[in-house]
């Protein structure tokens, strides 16, 4: 492993390591004071929109692997992606932040707030959420690929992954053991797609912060919010349309689409509670007064 490597795995771990000490405790504080208390499924009051700290920890960590790219002239295709990277997720962190703001809680699922703007002929903060987030998957995709197949599939999975962390992030934890599987396959695959873009290196930050936050998530003291859950499905989805070939990439956009449509009618937490081996997996690391 050359020194340069080195350098930017050291600042993917460190930054959010030493982020995540300094002031992670400030965040919480900070959180609690703008009101960001929200119900978990247990009717208990907890802090949300946790996925903030995860952000800029992370984000923090990408700006100084950037810099050390430019100052080691690293090739254009690796400062193209981090950039795109950063710039994507920033963006999907916003509108989930903005969500996350919203006093709109009321309305629930996809169909929930198209009839909001169908029949009240209003935006619902989850309606800008979507139109966001599709809005940046878009532009990230076309500066990605240009107006191509990969384009479109890479649009796809940018736009739904967030959401499917966020069908997810009903139980402590569990939307961030679905970013690690996901993060697993985008970054284990990458070694079959023939001249994908250098991506994985940019998610080591982001795995970094979000492992930083799992015990407090777990323990029912964070939520990570649409903050979190936007921008860590972005990560993935970044990560999955720049590493795995385009046939494993559709196939991937179509399970994602199942699983929007499943939603409407499906509980996955009777699902997973259902069935053993999900349920020991989803019951993993948290204390038992959160079981």
């Amino acid at each position: 492993m050359d020194a340069k490597l080195m350098a930017l795995l050291s600042l993917g771990v460190g930054v959010p390591a030493v982020g995540h000490w300094l002031l992670f405790s400030a965040f919480l504080e900070k959180l609690r004071q703008r009101g960001m208390i929200r119900k978990n499924y247990r009717g208990e009051d907890v802090v949300t929109g946790g996925g903030v700290a995860v952000f800029c920890h992370a984000a923090a960590a990408q700006a100084a692997m950037l810099l050390v790219c430019l100052i080691a002239a690293e090739e254009p295709a690796m400062l193209r992606v981090g950039v795109l990277f950063l710039a994507g997720s920033a963006s999907m962190a916003f509108w989930g932040w903005l969500d996350d703001c919203s006093s709109d809680k009321a309305v629930k699922g996809f169909r929930g707030h198209l009839g909001a703007l169908w029949k009240e002929r209003r935006m619902t903060g989850g309606m800008w959420k979507a139109w966001g987030g599709g809005s940046t998957a878009l532009l990230v995709s076309l500066a990605l690929y240009g107006e191509t197949l990969p384009a479109l599939a890479a649009a796809g999975l940018l736009a739904l992954s967030p959401n499917v962390l966020n069908m997810f992030d009903l139980r402590p934890a569990r939307a961030l053991k679905v970013f690690a599987l996901l993060a697993a396959v985008a970054v284990g695959g990458g070694a079959f797609a023939a001249g994908a873009a250098p991506c994985w290196v940019w998610m080591v930050p982001v795995a970094a912060a979000a492992a930083l936050v799992f015990r407090y998530d777990a323990a029912g003291r964070l939520m990570l919010g649409d903050t979190g859950a936007n921008y860590l499905g972005f990560a993935a989805g970044f990560g999955l349309a720049t590493n795995l070939p385009l046939a494993v990439q559709i196939a991937i956009l179509l399970v994602f689409a199942g699983l929007h449509l499943l939603a409407e009618f499906v509980s996955f937490s009777r699902v997973i509670q259902s069935v053993g081996w999900l349920n020991r997996l989803d019951q993993w690391g948290r204390p038992a007064e959160t079981k």
